[in-house]
């Protein structure tokens, strides 16, 4: 790909300065003096198995035509490495919260323990299945079948990325524990380089492709797109991520919203609401079935599941 069509994102300077996720002057000894409720630990866990899991979305993507642009393996070897950091990072901090294995994310409600630390992720990938190691060969299929698959691949983590940093904002603003809202925002600084190569992929290649090609990259996002996390956690485990961070009031509401804006503004996504609908599609489950995805507090207002504000 031309690096003329990579002028929005500075690759160059991007791996020269990509480095290991900096905490040193975290203040370590002040994290167990500010609580957590069960929620936010619940979020943590989460993320740090997505973070931690990272590579293994790496392996699939470096299966299809993407391998052969020398820009974007170039962007994924720093890429995969800083996200490895800060699974590391979530994992250092709820141990140095008095968690000694952080390896039992939990419902808000306290379900749904799981194996300790040293065998996290191992047992993580092992409970996927056979399934799971065989989806590498619909990716391999799709990119020989699929001659713009790269620019579905760069749109779909354009959007994994943004949902991800808007996450991390949305977990600030529901603690209020001040080391780790300094934690977040270093995180946040890494993600925002991540979604700025991809969106400025996304947007090069499907602003030169044909309609037909931005006609099918939407239809499959609509059709297979999932949140960050879904098929390595339970759909009730993604509903209560996604309740704890965004159902909570009309500002969640407002932030996916706006997630949802950006995602638009990728050619061929006009209009589209990915993130929205998935918030009203956990939320319509937790109104159908009590005490699903452990919600703390009790899902919004009807009015609310048909996109309107809350009063």
């Amino acid at each position: 790909m031309p690096q003329s069509s990579l002028i929005e994102f500075d690759l160059d300077r991007y791996l020269r300065a990509s480095k290991r996720l900096d905490l040193s002057h975290l203040a370590w000894d002040d994290i167990a003096d500010h609580s957590l409720d069960d929620g936010a630990v619940m979020c943590m866990h989460y993320m740090m198995d997505i973070e931690t899991h990272t590579v293994i979305y790496l392996r699939d993507l470096l299966a299809t035509r993407a391998a052969n642009d020398p820009h974007i393996t170039a962007f994924l070897s720093c890429w995969v490495y800083e996200e490895l950091w800060h699974g590391e990072a979530f994992s250092d901090f709820l141990r140095a919260y008095g968690i000694e294995v952080p390896a039992e994310p939990k419902l808000p409600d306290g379900r749904t323990a799981r194996p300790t630390r040293a065998s996290r992720t191992s047992s993580l990938r092992e409970q996927l299945g056979v399934g799971h190691r065989l989806s590498l060969l619909p990716t391999m299929l799709g990119s020989m079948l699929f001659r713009d698959f790269v620019a579905l691949h760069m749109t779909w983590g354009a959007i994994n990325e943004l949902t991800t940093l808007t996450g991390y904002h949305a977990l600030i603003r529901r603690t209020d524990h001040p080391v780790l809202h300094e934690m977040l925002r270093r995180v946040i600084l890494d993600e925002r380089r991540h979604f700025a190569f991809y969106r400025a992929q996304a947007q090069a290649r499907l602003a030169r492709a044909p309609r037909r090609t931005r006609r099918l990259v939407r239809w499959i996002l609509e059709t297979f797109w999932t949140p960050v996390g879904a098929g390595v956690k339970s759909e009730e485990e993604v509903d209560a991520l996604v309740l704890y961070l965004f159902g909570y009031d009309d500002q969640g509401r407002e932030m996916v919203r706006d997630l949802d804006a950006t995602v638009a503004e990728i050619p061929g996504l006009a209009g589209l609401t990915l993130l929205e609908d998935v918030l009203d599609e956990a939320l319509e489950r937790a109104r159908l079935r009590p005490g699903w995805a452990g919600v703390v507090p009790a899902p919004a207002p009807d009015e609310w599941l048909r996109g309107a504000p809350m009063a």
